[in-house]
């Protein structure tokens, strides 16, 4: 097997049991004490437990590769894991569905590898650069309903300015796009990779945000953009078809 292969099969073996302890805390979230980050940013013992999860395995099964997370940090080097242990933290708090286990990985600014699980949802996303995007382990192919239905989804970074948001939303709805806002970027990623939207757009997010998002719907066909260093909320992405492209591009 390739790199790319070897590498895909290994993440996709680790999301087996990330999503399955995601979920379990997803059941038990009354108990959890809350802590909060940031406005509008919180952590939770689930966080920090599923990420130590995929740590351990990432170190028994690819001892070479270094990671990078949200919760316990790490450096952004040429190659390395880009691990969101639970993105959507306030919609898994609220008791939604839409929340994500992410796992991506970097080489040389570009995601090659990613697995995206739904846990509550039942859907694993997973995709290697080359190799095409799997649904639940079966190849699958994006496939729209109803074109002319026009949605994109649009990030909401608690460093993302009003007015930053506002000027998207309003190009879009002024184009005839419906706008969805899911507060997770794994969820719009996901969703615009599966065909549910047209595309997902954010500004001042984080690599491992994306890192496994931005390859799967690469693979899926979309158009993806995205440039920032790996420092906290400096990411931007569009992953989105070209005609989202051309409303919203000269808007980044």
């Amino acid at each position: 097997m390739t790199d790319v292969q070897t590498r895909l099969a290994s993440a996709n073996a680790i999301m087996a049991d990330a999503e399955k302890l995601a979920l379990k805390f997803f059941h038990e979230r009354d108990r959890f004490v809350l802590e909060e980050k940031n406005a509008s940013e919180f952590v939770s013992e689930a966080d920090r437990e599923v990420e130590a999860l995929i740590r351990k395995h990432l170190t028994d099964m690819l001892p070479e590769d270094a990671a990078m997370g949200e919760e316990m940090g790490g450096e952004g080097s040429d190659a390395f894991w880009s691990i969101d242990p639970i993105d959507g933290t306030a919609n898994f708090l609220r008791g939604t569905p839409l929340w994500g286990v992410s796992l991506g990985y970097v080489e040389n600014g570009r995601s090659t590898v990613g697995v995206i699980s739904y846990p509550v949802l039942g859907i694993r996303l997973s995709a290697g650069e080359g190799l095409g995007l799997s649904k639940n382990g079966k190849r699958f192919q994006r496939n729209v309903h109803f074109p002319s239905v026009r949605v994109a989804a649009v990030g909401e970074s608690p460093r993302w300015t009003i007015e930053g948001i506002s000027e998207i939303e309003i190009a879009l709805r002024k184009a005839g796009w419906g706008v969805a806002e899911f507060r997770c970027a794994t969820i719009g990623l996901g969703f615009a990779a599966l065909g549910y939207t047209d595309g997902y757009i954010e500004k001042n997010t984080s690599i491992w945000d994306i890192a496994a998002g931005s390859v799967i719907c690469s693979e899926a066909g979309l158009t993806v953009m995205h440039a920032g260093t790996y420092e906290v909320a400096t990411q931007n992405i569009i992953a989105a078809t070209d005609e989202v492209h051309d409303i919203i591009g000269r808007l980044f």
